[in-house]
């Protein structure tokens, strides 16, 4: 079922939902996902039980059972954990995953780990392929199984999506994002068939591969075949090895995740946006991993929504020495005024949300004047289209300035926006003869007429 939502998501190209999440959210998801999937390892170094409960509770779950940990088995994961770090640095040819694991599986061979000092083992593996079955399910069961299998679907995607942006982002390459939801629907329905778990993108298994050398999807073709000669062949050579050593590699992977500082760049670039990152990576740590990623994303949006209720509007001015220019007076002082002449640029889009502060942030400016102007210009070049709402609200601005004895002048209108001024009748009430192509041509229209 899991795998049809996959499929439905993809046919329906639901790929561009993944726009709606800023760096920030996916920075801090991935920086928490890291932290779950290192904490989720903890209880295999210290071979105490796996405690339940968020990040933060398993933690003070771990700590609380210190006292029962198997300390063999914590400095053979310590031991492998450091061998993990160090090797690299003293030979980076050396694959020092493979040494660590090899040399763990004949080490708790020869000196019987498991048995004389109860260090916990893989164990014996299930040899052989999977048979292929076409699952014999009722059709209500499917349907019952539709709810719980989208909130799969959703912690699945994200996860995925996650470490996908993680590694593009650190390697140079894009994500398609639709091409990620058909290959889940491919790997889910496949899987489906052979009796196999539910598949997604993992954290721990992508940077486990990274730190061995993976660059394209070679790998894993490579992994697939290897995966096949184990459950044919090899699977009795896993049985002895520890399971501190395997937490020792996957926590090894993720640390460079863990210790990147990435939401301290966010912050020295933007300290409000960096909170976004917080709340998502904190949601993960204290609630679970998609309630984070949805906590991160719902924060993110209403900013978004704030900030576009709150647009910058600027006015301005002649740029010296620079024929038909004109910037911020705020921010260059040095421009002239046009006298008699307010000219007003929207620099966000004008929609319903933010219409009326528009008009009262023009009347403001209106007032703030020594004298009231003649003429009021609205550089429109930052509009691509107005809806209804706007309209009307712009639309009862430019009677009260026509009111007031101010005319108005539109400039760097887009066609889009001109064609619903003209079906709404927002042009007509200016009349289109105070439309120009660009504001300097406004200016030489109102000084011509002025004489």
């Amino acid at each position: 079922v899991v795998g049809i939502v996959f499929l439905a998501a993809g046919l329906a190209r639901l790929g561009f939902i993944t726009q709606f999440l800023s760096k920030p959210v996916m920075d801090g998801f991935v920086m928490g996902l890291a932290i779950f999937v290192a904490v989720g390892q903890l209880n295999k170094l210290f071979g105490i039980p796996k405690p339940e409960g968020n990040t933060v509770e398993k933690v003070a779950g771990i700590v609380t059972e210190l006292p029962q940990a198997n300390w063999v088995t914590f400095v053979i994961g310590a031991l492998a954990l450091a061998l993990l770090f160090l090797l690299p640095r003293w030979n980076k040819k050396i694959p020092a995953g493979l040494v660590v694991l090899f040399a763990a599986i004949g080490l708790s061979a020869v000196l019987d780990l498991h048995g004389r000092y109860g260090v916990e083992i893989v164990g014996t593996l299930p040899q052989g392929l999977p048979s292929l079955t076409i699952p014999k399910v009722p059709l209500v069961t499917y349907l019952a199984m539709v709810l719980p299998a989208m909130g799969v679907f959703l912690v699945a995607y994200s996860e995925a999506l996650g470490v996908a942006h993680e590694f593009a982002e650190k390697h140079g390459y894009e994500v398609n994002a639709d091409q990620e939801l058909n290959a889940h629907a491919v790997a889910n329905l496949a899987s489906a068939l052979f009796g196999g778990m539910i598949a997604g993108g993992s954290m721990s298994a992508s940077a486990v591969k990274e730190g061995a050398g993976a660059r394209t999807q070679v790998t894993n073709l490579v992994a697939w075949v290897v995966t096949i000669v184990t459950l044919l062949f090899l699977t009795p050579l896993f049985a002895p090895l520890p399971e501190a050593v395997l937490a020792a590699l996957i926590i090894h992977a993720v640390w460079h995740i863990i210790a990147s500082r990435k939401l301290q760049k966010i912050r020295l670039a933007s300290r409000v946006e960096v909170w976004f990152g917080v709340l998502t990576l904190a949601g993960v740590l204290l609630i679970d991993v998609l309630e984070g990623m949805v906590i991160g994303l719902l924060a993110s949006l209403l900013f978004v929504v704030y900030r576009s209720s709150r647009p910058h509007v600027a006015s301005l001015g002649r740029v010296p020495g620079v024929p038909g220019a004109y910037s911020d007076l705020n921010r260059h002082p040095e421009n002239m005024p046009v006298p008699g002449v307010l000219i007003v640029r929207l620099d966000a889009q004008v929609y319903y949300a933010n219409a009326l502060t528009v008009r009262d942030l023009v009347k403001t400016m209106i007032a703030e004047m020594e004298s009231p102007p003649r003429a009021v210009i609205f550089d429109a070049s930052a509009q691509d289209e107005i809806d209804v709402t706007s309209t009307d609200i712009i639309k009862s601005l430019f009677t009260e300035l026509h009111g007031n004895g101010i005319q108005v002048y539109l400039a760097e209108v887009h066609a889009p926006v001109l064609d619903h001024g003209r079906k709404t009748g927002l042009l007509e009430s200016i009349g289109e003869d105070h439309v120009f192509p660009t504001v300097d041509l406004a200016v030489l229209s109102i000084v011509a007429t002025a004489r």
